[in-house]
């Protein structure tokens, strides 16, 4: 590949993130959230609780960035912690009961608004994004299990 696609590339990528940063700031202030506390909150998409050491593994964040985040979270009533009763030293974080129909809703507007986005994109164009979003994701995957 030459120097001119890599950098083509590589301003397209840092656009996409900034624009994809907007959206999510965008989003997030739709449900008085942060992006960050939205992605941690989709994460309980398909559980109930994880372990702050967990979290901050999955999200890329410092132990106290994450406290943080869960605070925030537990004073709008969202989710809550609690001592692992194997080991003393871990906190799990857990989802109110209410919380799951809340972070639904958020999933479903999600949805919603990238419905919008990408109403005008034929099928053959969404192909081509998800092949070209799977190997960019594989790409950086793989870096940064070598870094």
């Amino acid at each position: 590949m030459n120097k001119d696609k890599k950098i083509d590339i590589a301003e397209l990528v840092c656009n996409l993130t900034r624009y994809c940063n907007i959206k999510e700031e965008y989003f997030a202030s739709l449900f008085n959230l942060s992006p960050t506390q939205v992605r941690v909150l989709k994460l309980f998409t398909h559980t109930n609780s994880y372990s702050i050491k967990e979290l901050c593994s999955l999200l890329q964040l410092s132990n106290g960035r994450i406290t943080q985040i869960i605070t925030s979270l537990e004073k709008k009533n969202i989710l809550y912690r609690k001592t692992d009763q194997k080991d003393k030293r871990n906190v799990i974080v857990l989802l109110k009961p209410k919380s799951k129909t809340y972070i639904n809703n958020i999933l479903k507007n999600y949805e919603g608004l990238h419905n919008i986005l990408l109403s005008e994109v034929t099928e053959k164009e969404t192909n081509k994004i998800i092949e070209s979003l799977n190997i960019l994701n594989n790409i950086l995957e793989r870096w940064i299990k070598e870094k």
